[in-house]
């Protein structure tokens, strides 16, 4: 695949702060508005004099292979333009080196970016990955594999493993709206075993947070931060799909922690027994089959996110 290398534009008077050699690795997604807008922040990073390659992928796995070939020596940074799938990928090729990610948010959901408080303007988002800091935060791993902001099992991973990507492509988040309500009926309803640190629970679903955040803005794990090295297990633990549809809702609302069936659970360990076989997602994508065990991870990543001059990420709320 062809590298494209944008120099700073002579008619753009670069701004001041570190050069940075930018690796940009770019899942290419249907839509004019992603890629003028991806077009966009690479023109603001040529202003701020930063030199640009970007590498796009052409299927799965691709963008975790070219993170793990990318050198320390080669980059300053290295950043997933797509969504939190793509971004999962850089990470897991990253890990063990001490080069920084950042992200340009073009995916369906953008939850990462929703976490940290990216913003939206183009130009904004060229200035975080040409100025920022980069700031450790913790990952968790999930059957082997690092995830930033939470691995699954139960209704929600069901509905990920039948999301058809060309659908996603071409609804976006109602394709997950449409297929969670024909879902309701189709799924089967499983019962897990969800251990974390040593304790029991029964659960329908299971979601294990790194993050307050899921699905965009909302929340099933208010606590949980990336620079928290503890998990958060939130656990539905009634099923159905009258109850599945109240869970929706309540989530909608902002007011699941008032269920008395929906409780979270921090830990640093958790394994989940129970309907062998079931898909697991890790980050919106399927990754694995239960059972699943999970952790806090021993890696951490280096994450440039916006400072407190614009908007802030506050790792002790």
């Amino acid at each position: 695949m062809k590298d494209r290398e944008i120099p700073p534009q002579p008619h753009g008077t670069p701004q001041t702060g570190s050069k940075r050699r930018v690796l940009v690795i770019h899942n290419p997604t249907a839509g004019w508005r992603r890629r003028l807008h991806l077009s966009q922040v690479l023109h603001h990073l040529a202003e701020h004099g930063c030199p640009v390659t970007v590498r796009r992928t052409r299927g799965p796995g691709d963008a975790e292979s070219l993170a793990r070939v990318a050198s320390e020596a080669d980059w300053d940074v290295v950043v997933a333009a797509g969504g939190d799938g793509t971004i999962n990928e850089v990470a897991n090729g990253l890990a063990g080196k001490d080069i920084p990610l950042a992200v340009i948010p073009l995916g369906t959901a953008n939850v990462l970016a929703e976490e940290i408080g990216m913003p939206k303007s183009p130009r904004q988002v060229a200035r975080v990955i040409s100025e920022a800091k980069p700031r450790p935060i913790h990952l968790g791993i999930a059957n082997g594999r690092l995830f930033l902001l939470m691995a699954g099992v139960g209704f929600d991973a069901k509905v990920v493993a039948h999301v058809d990507p060309a659908f996603k492509r071409r609804f976006g988040r109602l394709a997950y709206v449409l297929v969670s309500l024909a879902g309701l009926f189709r799924f089967s309803h499983s019962e897990y075993h969800v251990t974390v640190d040593g304790e029991t629970y029964r659960a329908a679903s299971a979601i294990i947070a790194n993050g307050r955040y899921y699905g965009g803005r909302f929340s099933c794990a208010p606590l949980a931060r990336l620079t928290d090295p503890r998990l958060h297990v939130c656990l539905f633990q009634r099923s159905g799909p009258l109850r599945a549809m109240r869970y929706a809702l309540w989530l909608l609302l902002g007011r699941l922690d008032r269920l008395p069936d929906f409780r979270v659970v921090p830990g640093r360990r958790i394994k989940v027994e129970g309907a062998s076989g079931d898909p697991v997602q890790a980050d919106g994508d399927i990754i694995a089959r239960a059972p699943l065990t999970a952790a806090s991870a021993s890696q951490a990543i280096r994450l440039l996110m916006p400072g407190s001059s614009q908007v802030p990420y506050a790792p002790g709320e």
